[in-house]
């Protein structure tokens, strides 16, 4: 890092490997747009079929499990959701050989809001409570009752032993086990299948679900499907990128992490369905927004232009553009100000007030990145308590999830953005996920940039431990923000529909595989270019 006369600081992040790509790209469709849809509506039918005509629970389990793996759950909501509430209902028998079945059954319930005891893994135990060997020695029910686990709520603890135990006994096996059981056992002791991104297991699962004695037409419908989502992805990648575009940002922001692909896969953790479409273009821009705000204050923008753009961002008018001595500040001012609006108009009449939260997360922020900017001016220490408080409001917290919210179309109501600007304790709870797990992986990068408000150095400094202490430490508060969040969502609500609970879920699952599975894929972009070419790029042969 270094620091010129104007108190500009440099730092170089790793170039987008993609640039232009996706303003061009449009790959011929293998078959008509038209072919597909007709063909895709024949197939949802079939497998409605097949759902209704599933009558053993074990298969009808198998059934959603594996329809929702493959990324084409959401042609199926109404009857999913009949299978599950029945499953629910029933009674279920099962015996200690049945370890794959229960946890099976468990994640499902979970992961779709059911409460379910975690009771029912007690019969699992030996005589000298430790896990029988029944269990230690079957590989699938073993990576089953893994994933089971990572949905437990505070005071679960079978669920917290099952956890260890799992991990320990799946990462000495997973070496001698067979494709395709070893790429899943290995996913998911990086990131359990409940948190993984819903899009791109859905493209691996598509390859190993040939290996397992496939439903002929389920497969197609996913195949096809997947092309289907491709392309309209392909083309809001498109869209983002030519309004990215037009900040010139070689020439203007030279010094800002070009992301704008990289943002859009992220929002695609959140939210893949076609009819998020809107949603998806609408955070991606604000994503960027944010990043390029936070990099100007980190890296380029002098403490006094920063107190100009801060004060600016407050006032909240056109005409303070004027007031810039540098023509960057100007421009990115009025790009912050025209998207707000272009997002007003693209919105229906009963939606036009929730663009007043793209605005306030741009205000908020902006007092944050100004504390941390005079923080850094006055060379000044922040404790723990606030570093942490700071940090939260760079994470995904209220506004930032309100502002994923913003496109999601009739689902979203008035009461239920309100609920989360009200900022209750699962919100907080994913933006300290957020927080903890991006300071964890940008320790280095934050401490060569200069910056005096990372959690880990605070961390260390006050209780005066190691940096692998440290992050031990973290890792067990990320657990039991995860613990928070599972809780909550399980909670009947009367404000929140099921649609923006998925969402607000996702969103702490995208911030695990974001930071965890891919190194901080996003500002290590590099990291992540495979997984943005096998989504956006390569097509599957229908």
């Amino acid at each position: 890092m270094e620091t010129n006369k104007l108190g500009r600081k440099s730092y170089t992040y790793q170039p987008s490997p993609w640039a232009d790509f996706f303003t061009t790209y449009t790959p011929a469709p293998p078959q008509s747009k038209e072919w597909l849809q007709e063909r895709e509506d024949e197939l949802k039918e079939e497998v409605r079929k097949v759902i209704k005509s599933a009558t053993d629970t074990f298969e009808r389990m198998n059934l959603i499990d594996t329809i929702e793996r493959l990324g084409i759950g959401y042609h199926f909501e109404k009857e999913i959701n009949e299978v599950l509430t029945s499953l629910n209902d029933a009674k279920f028998e099962s015996n200690n050989k049945l370890i794959h079945e229960v946890a099976l059954r468990f994640r499902l319930l979970r992961q779709h809001g059911f409460h379910v005891s975690a009771d029912e893994f007690l019969k699992f135990k030996d005589d000298k409570g430790g896990f029988c060997s029944t269990v230690s020695e079957d590989s699938r029910g073993l990576l089953s009752l893994y994933n089971a686990a990572s949905l437990r709520t505070d005071g679960e603890d079978i669920l917290k032993e099952a956890s260890f135990f799992t991990k320990e006994r799946l990462e000495y096996l997973v070496h001698d086990l067979e494709y395709p059981l070893k790429n899943q056992v290995s996913r998911a002791l990086q990131v359990p299948l409940p948190r993984m991104m819903k899009r791109l297991e859905a493209r691996w699962y598509i390859d190993e679900y040939k290996e397992e004695n496939p439903n002929d037409i389920i497969l197609e419908l996913a195949t096809l499907d997947f092309d289907i989502v491709q392309a309209l992805h392909r083309e809001e990648l498109r869209i983002v990128s030519l309004w990215w575009n037009e900040l010139n940002l070689k020439e203007n922001f030279g010094y800002t992490r070009d992301r704008i692909v990289e943002s859009f896969f992220w929002m695609t953790a959140i939210y893949f369905e076609p009819h998020f479409s809107r949603a998806r273009i609408i955070a991606t821009k604000a994503i960027n927004l944010i990043t390029l705000l936070d990099d100007t204050y980190d890296i380029y923008g002098t403490l006094e232009e920063c107190q100009l753009l801060t004060d600016a961002i407050q006032r909240w008018d056109r005409s303070c553009a004027e007031m810039f001595p540098a023509e960057y500040l100007k421009i990115f001012y009025l790009k912050c100000i025209n998207f707000v609006e272009e997002t007003e108009a693209a919105l229906e009449p009963s939606e036009k007030y929730r663009a007043s939260y793209l605005k306030e997360m741009l205000i908020c922020f902006s007092r944050a990145c100004m504390k941390d900017a005079e923080w850094h001016a006055q060379d000044y220490s922040p404790s723990f308590k606030e570093c942490l408080e700071l940090g939260l409001l760079f994470s995904f917290n209220r506004n930032l999830c309100c502002t994923i919210l913003i496109g999601i179309g009739s689902g979203a109501t008035k009461e239920m953005f309100q609920w989360v600007d009200g900022n209750p304790d699962p919100i907080r709870a994913i933006a300290e996920v957020g927080r903890l797990s991006d300071d964890i992986v940008s320790y280095e990068r934050e401490i060569a940039v200069g910056q005096v408000a990372n959690l880990v150095d605070c961390y260390m400094n006050e209780h005066n431990v190691s940096k692998e202490e440290t992050i031990i430490r973290f890792n067990r508060r990320i657990e039991d923000g995860w613990m928070q969040v599972n809780g909550a969502f399980l909670k009947p609500s009367t404000v929140l529909s099921p649609a923006v609970t998925e969402r607000i879920y996702n969103i702490c699952c995208s911030i695990q595989f974001m930071y965890n599975y891919t190194a901080d894929g996003f500002t290590k972009c590099a990291n992540i270019r495979e997984f943005i070419n096998l989504l956006y790029v390569e097509q599957l042969s229908i």
